[in-house]
């Protein structure tokens, strides 16, 4: 179960960037999207993995039953996945004056998605670790 939902969390982490770089919208003048976001995909999807089984072996061994497991682990992805990209878009939406800037000097753009993802795996954990701390009795 462990490696199921780690796997499950990389490859929600990895989507994304996955999906934009082979979509036909880049095509249109836009230009391509550098390896650079990919390998930083790659890299919090690798990060995302290890808290997760770490989470999971743990829930599971002291589980009173498994299906609390089951039901942490399955929110965790859900904000997961949500937070992901919610938080990119809000980022992206609330605060482009300074990503303009930013980028305009240079500043790289897999520093902030970085950051987001790593935010986004913060709160993942924190959902899964809280819904099964209120699902096994005490």
């Amino acid at each position: 179960m462990a490696a199921g939902i780690a796997l499950a969390g990389f490859v929600i982490i990895l989507a994304p960037p996955v999906a934009v770089r082979y979509a036909e919208v880049l095509n249109a003048g836009v230009g391509s999207i550098d390896d650079d976001i990919l390998a930083v995909c790659v890299a919090m999807g690798a990060v995302q993995m290890v808290l997760a089984w770490r989470r999971v072996r743990d829930q599971e061994r002291i589980a009173a039953r498994r299906l609390h497991v089951w039901i942490a682990s399955l929110n965790a992805l859900v904000v997961l996945a949500l937070s992901a990209s919610v938080l990119l878009l809000l980022v992206l939406y609330w605060f482009p004056d300074e990503h303009a800037s930013l980028a305009n000097r240079g500043f790289p753009v897999f520093v902030l998605l970085a950051g987001v993802q790593g935010v986004a795996i913060l709160l993942a954990e924190a959902a899964a670790r809280l819904c099964f701390w209120w699902l096994e009795p005490h």
